[in-house]
């Protein structure tokens, strides 16, 4: 079996899907699936093809040089990515007849690349979606027009349309993907996963992020790592701050960049908030560490982002034995997964109010924060490991060959 991987971002350009691929594909040729990847090179920042891949049988790569082009800048945005699918044609197109299949990782502009699969390559298209797009868009407010939205959301059903099936990675994403009248038995939930060999807790007497910036380990640290974009609510972690900033061992840490760091640290020179502390995105090789070194993990997402994707570093902080706190939409699946299996706590997105509660609540009963921590790393050893999950998407890829009678 082979399967043509494609894909809008490479390797090289730091992404926080970048394991999940890694990790996929690796699993892929572990099960003698042959992968073709086709990807971009942006920011040359890292190398194109990670180690765990490199000389690997049965892989294959075509890279295509991009321009880096604002993302706020859309009609540039989809112009650029429309070209790019043409390129990224010619070079499926050379190897179609050894193809069984493809699976193609979403993004905004995924369109031209859909049309051009399924009516020049013929073969079976698994959709994988990790934002569910323009609701994304929409509900955050990056996309204002309503006619603007309306002519993606028409457009975005002939991509559900040309799929043979579409993954999604959690329930809350079903539903939104099945409001769309997309079949439900089209849909697949795979949730996106943590590598279990990689993905520990880190010890403080070890930890490299502690080390790095000599961390005092007597503080309770409340934590955000991860783009400081358009679905992390900063005004969310302002507010809570402002309520806790006379408890002086509790701080705010926010480790990651985005586009609206600037704004974000800013305002807290305004309020004279000295219990965040901001530090950049660090390197992914020692992420197990920077979760590790939190008592706390805060994920304020703003109205609308779950059903439209889902917060995956959660998964990663089981994985530390780390507890989330998040502000999110109390109908949602998600909401709910923390508070019924007690692996964290949910709170509703409007109320800072209550999520200084449970902060402080949390602060003084350390116990109970460990009995949720424990039970967090359990939950996601259940729930969300690279074992459990990529054999999911093998299954699936065992399905349809067989269905298209290639056995």
């Amino acid at each position: 079996m082979k399967v043509i991987y494609l894909t809008a971002e490479g390797f090289d350009t730091p992404n926080p899907n970048n394991q999940l691929a890694m990790t996929m594909i690796d699993d892929f040729l572990n099960a003698g699936i042959e992968v073709h990847m086709i990807s971009s090179r942006r920011k040359a920042i890292n190398p194109d093809i990670p180690d765990i891949l490199k000389d690997r049988n049965g892989f294959t790569v075509d890279i295509i040089d991009r321009p880096v082009v604002d993302k706020s800048h859309f009609v540039t945005r989809y112009l650029e990515e429309t070209l790019y699918s043409f390129k990224a044609m010619s070079k499926w197109l050379k190897i179609r007849k050894n193809i069984d299949m493809v699976l193609v990782q979403s993004c905004p502009t995924v369109l031209s690349p859909m049309f051009l699969l399924k009516f020049l390559l013929r073969k079976p298209i698994i959709y994988s979606i990790f934002d569910v797009f323009p609701g994304s868009a929409n509900d955050i407010g990056v996309i204002r027009n309503k006619n603007v939205y309306n002519i993606l959301a028409i457009l975005q059903k002939f991509v559900y349309k040309f799929s043979d099936k579409v993954v999604v990675i959690s329930s809350d994403m079903k539903k939104k993907v099945t409001e769309e009248k997309v079949d439900e038995e089209k849909i697949r939930v795979i949730p996106n996963w943590y590598d279990e060999n990689s993905v520990i807790e880190i010890d403080s007497s070890k930890n490299k992020f502690i080390q790095k910036y000599n961390i005092d380990t007597n503080k309770f640290y409340v934590q955000f790592a991860g783009t400081l974009g358009y679905v992390f609510d900063y005004k969310m972690v302002l507010d809570v701050a402002e309520r806790l900033k006379g408890e002086t061992n509790i701080v705010f840490q926010m480790i990651g960049d985005g586009n609206i760091k600037k704004q974000f640290m800013n305002e807290t020179e305004e309020r004279g908030l000295s219990n965040i502390v901001f530090y950049p995105l660090q390197p992914l090789e020692i992420v197990p560490d920077v979760y590790s070194a939190c008592s706390l993990c805060f994920i304020p997402l703003k109205k609308g982002v779950i059903g439209n994707g889902v917060p995956s570093k959660a998964y990663l902080l089981m994985a530390c034995r780390r507890v989330v706190l998040n502000s999110v939409e109390e109908d949602s699946d998600y909401y709910k997964m923390f508070n019924d299996n007690n692996i964290g706590v949910s709170v509703p997105n409007s109320d800072p109010v209550k999520v200084a509660e449970k902060i402080q609540y949390l602060y003084n009963n350390q116990e109970k924060l460990l009995i949720m921590a424990e039970n967090a790393k359990r939950f996601g050893e259940k729930h969300y490991t690279r074992k459990v999950n990529t054999q999911k998407f093998i299954s699936l890829f065992n399905e349809i060959y067989h269905r298209e009678g290639r056995s």
